[in-house]
């Protein structure tokens, strides 16, 4: 039988610091009843003077550059932000997309003025971003865009609609990838560009979707000859697929989709655990065993 060895790492002061500092700042904002520990709080629970508060202390835009308004740290320190916030049920919605993929996709498809325009915005807990991907009749095909972006003499003049857009009814800005010239036969890849769209805009409708809780974090995004102007363009036009696909790599690689639900875990056992008795300790680790 093969036997597994695992060593015990021990994380650098600095990291365990900086946990610590979390973990204190988190606290406090409990106990003062500045939030209530949801789950899925990444995209149900938004608070923007969370965020603002999260910037202050660069907590936001961790990774990237201080040119941009960034702090130059690792990927790890991120990750410590991300699974102590995740953790807690923090109300993160607000800046969390724009933090975690659009800010990205600026840095490496994004003009010099916009990089210097919107990531210190992002890094400060001031800006935030809804995706515009999916579109009704669509379901999982993505290339099926029928939302069109009409170069015009002003920009871009934009008509269709998106939807599932989570957080679209408190973002500043919309991702969308759009159909800026016709596909090439079969190949509907080809054509298909991502521009930013202020929510701002005359033309833009906001509806949100309300669940079956009650919630409306979802949307449906109309738009109606709305006119952006060209340097709303992220990245070459008819580069929207490969940008896409980059995106969607961000999007699904962080640990949002297991530490959603600590919250409810933890809860559930805790109730659980307290009609235990005694030896809680190992009912509970047969409990998550099984």
């Amino acid at each position: 039988m093969q036997r597994f060895n695992f060593p015990v790492v021990q994380p650098a002061p600095a990291l365990e610091e900086l946990r610590a500092d979390l973990q204190l700042f988190l606290k406090e904002e409990r106990e003062a009843g500045n939030f209530r520990p949801e789950p899925e709080c990444w995209m149900a629970s938004a608070d923007p003077e969370f965020s603002k508060k999260m910037g202050k202390r660069g907590w936001i835009g961790l990774t990237w550059s201080s040119q941009y308004g960034g702090h130059d740290k690792t990927a790890l320190e991120r990750y410590i932000v991300t699974e102590e916030t995740l953790r807690a049920g923090a109300p993160v919605g607000a800046h969390w997309i724009a933090d975690r993929q659009h800010a990205p996709m600026l840095i490496a498809h994004g003009t010099e003025e916009q990089k210097l325009d919107i990531l210190p915005r992002i890094a400060a807990g001031e800006c935030y971003f809804a995706i515009g991907l999916s579109e009704p009749g669509a379901g999982s095909d993505l290339a099926n865009v029928k939302t069109k972006a009409e170069k015009v003499a002003d920009g871009w003049k934009i008509n269709g609609q998106k939807i599932w857009s989570s957080g679209a009814h408190i973002s500043h800005y919309m991702v969308a990838i759009l159909r800026t010239s016709p596909a090439d036969g079969r190949n509907r890849h080809v054509g298909l560009s991502q521009i930013m769209i202020d929510l701002s805009l005359p033309g833009v409708t906001v509806k949100p979707i309300v669940d079956l809780s009650g919630d409306a974090h979802f949307n449906e995004v109309y738009f109606e000859d709305v006119i952006v102007p060209d340097d709303c363009l992220l990245g070459d036009e008819g580069g929207g697929w490969k940008q896409v696909t980059g995106e969607l790599a961000m999007e699904r690689s962080g640990p949002e989709r297991f530490l959603s639900s600590y919250i409810t875990l933890e809860t559930a056992l805790w109730q659980l655990t307290g009609k235990m008795g005694s030896d809680n300790h190992g009912r509970l680790g047969k409990l998550i065993a099984n």
